[in-house]
């Protein structure tokens, strides 16, 4: 459901309740979280739709009280529950949620999470206490963090750019730190349940969950042992920064799976937009693989550009190779780049580049190899490789991975330049290459990656003037970060930049680009 902003007070600080959660909890002009919400995933990480009812909403100038009734009857889950939310003249808020399942079902998280804005916190100091009272000093990392910065959390106090000391207190669950800028979210989270316990975990009818964020400004300080992140991470990000120049990348677009082939209407549309590539899947296990490739290659000599190969191979990567390299050679194909990808964790890995580079420099030797995740950064920030067997980095965007509304969406296209500054750190110098970025996940789970890709639709905002103006941000976040090349969406059909005659607004968007960059 839809739902206005409401702004409300809580003594000095200002936050805007909407569609359930708190949005842009402030002091003045100073934002100390992004968001306090609840969240309901199922056994593959997607989120359930929530239906809210019997709102109230109680407001003084410096106070507040809501009230509400949820309910989920989505992904094959069915719970319902109330929430509620309370701030007080003295700055505190409290959020209580409660929820009792309907049905058995799979979860990976139920409960309330919090979101901490990027701006301000970077590097800042931060103690954490344990449900078992032990203390923590520690700090939010610079670089994005591979891994949770923050484990068993009961308490948080931190002390932002700012000078204050917030706190927050969690019940319910023990609470831990993710860093999000591993999925281009701009957003460091504090959530249950702990992603070192085993999931999914199976929910009976009658299971009830009671949890509670209570947000304050702290009494106590913070030790004096406990400084922002060493001087040589900031000196290091600020190399990288002074370092990067803004590019004009390589733009290309992804093969259209499923569907008939490019007309050569739709072909004289894409090749005014001067793309430098068509990327192909290429997954050994598919046994109409070879058909797939053959439709490819006739599109990209429509598009006369060449094809970037994102190949994933299984047991017997050496004959899957050979298989690949003759079948090309036989078709006259123009190969600009060939990414080496493990089929069972879409990761490359220095292994898998030992066995297959030789065989690739011998039998293709102008063809760029990449390597890194065909899955978002923290795949690749996770499975880091010898960087040195390679030309190129390369990972996917897509920016729902934890919210699809049209705000997070916006806000999270930063994101994407942070994971270029981090991807540096350990690039060894190579280029970077985004491909794919697309508005939807293409995929659900890793074991039904390749069928799924083949019929995965588009989110209907790609062929709108939203979808227009998130492509024009991301684009230029990706031009500034520095990036070589990215590939954007699919060619054409009803998931492609063009359909028969009718152009996508995405690709009035990069024909801009284009030609911005011919005439700077």
């Amino acid at each position: 459901m839809n739902q206005t902003p409401n702004f409300l007070q809580a003594g000095p600080i200002r936050v805007c309740y909407e569609t359930g959660f708190l949005r842009y909890v402030s002091l003045g002009d100073t934002e100390i979280l992004r968001i306090i919400y609840f969240a309901i995933r199922d056994h593959n990480w997607l989120t359930a739709s929530i239906t809210l009812s019997d709102q109230v909403i109680d407001k003084t100038a410096d106070s507040f009280s809501i009230t509400y009734t949820w309910h989920v009857n989505d992904l094959g889950i069915r719970m319902e529950g109330k929430v509620a939310i309370r701030g007080d003249a003295e700055g505190t808020i409290s959020v209580d949620f409660y929820g009792r399942a309907l049905n058995a079902f799979q979860k990976n998280r139920i409960g309330l999470c919090v979101l901490h804005p990027l701006d301000g916190v970077l590097g800042q100091p931060a103690q954490l206490v344990a449900p078992d009272g032990r203390i923590t000093n520690s700090h939010f990392p610079v670089f994005i963090s591979p891994h949770q910065p923050f484990l068993s959390i009961e308490s948080m106090r931190w002390k932002p750019a700012s000078g204050a000391v917030w706190q927050l207190d969690f019940s319910g669950d023990v609470f831990e730190t993710e860093d999000q800028r591993n999925w281009t979210d701009t957003s460091f989270k504090t959530y249950s349940t702990p992603a070192s316990q085993p999931f999914p975990v199976a929910v009976s009818a009658g299971d009830e969950f009671h949890q509670q964020v209570r947000f304050s400004r702290s009494t106590q300080t913070i030790a004096d042992d406990v400084i922002p992140e060493d001087e040589q991470m900031f000196t290091r990000v600020n190399q990288i920064l002074s370092e990067t120049q803004p590019t004009h990348p390589r733009i290309g677009v992804g093969q259209r799976t499923a569907g008939p082939p490019l007309t050569n209407e739709e072909a004289d549309l894409l090749r005014t937009l001067r793309l430098s590539h068509l990327r192909v899947d290429v997954f050994f296990n598919l046994p109409n693989w070879q058909t797939l490739l053959t439709n490819a290659i006739a599109d990209a000599t429509l598009l006369s550009v060449p094809l970037e190969l994102a190949a994933f191979f299984g047991n017997d990567p050496i004959t899957e190779l050979r298989t690949l390299q003759h079948f090309l050679q036989d078709q006259s194909a123009s190969v600009y780049s060939i990414i080496l990808y493990q089929a069972a964790t879409l990761t490359t890995s220095t292994e898998l580049l030992q066995t297959l580079v030789p065989l690739v420099r011998e039998g293709w030797p102008a063809t760029a190899i990449g390597g890194g995740t065909d899955d978002n950064f923290v795949e690749l920030n996770r499975n880091r490789f010898a960087m040195e067997l390679v030309d190129f980095l390369v990972y996917s965007v897509n920016p729902q991975v934890h919210a699809s509304d049209d705000l997070t969406l916006l806000e999270n296209i930063a994101g994407q330049a942070e994971t270029v500054v981090t991807a540096r750190q350990f690039s060894d110098g190579k280029p970077i290459h985004i491909s794919p970025v697309t508005l939807r996940p293409r995929y659900i789970t890793l074991t039904g990656t390749a069928i799924e890709r083949l019929n995965a639709p588009a989110d209907p905002r790609q062929f709108t003037d939203f979808g227009a103006d998130w492509t024009r941000q991301s684009l230029s976040a990706l031009a500034n970060a520095g990036v070589a090349s990215i590939t954007y969406y699919q060619s054409h059909g009803p998931t492609g930049l063009v359909d028969g005659n009718m152009m996508s607004p995405a690709f009035t968007v990069l024909e801009a680009f284009q030609r911005e960059h011919d005439n700077p």
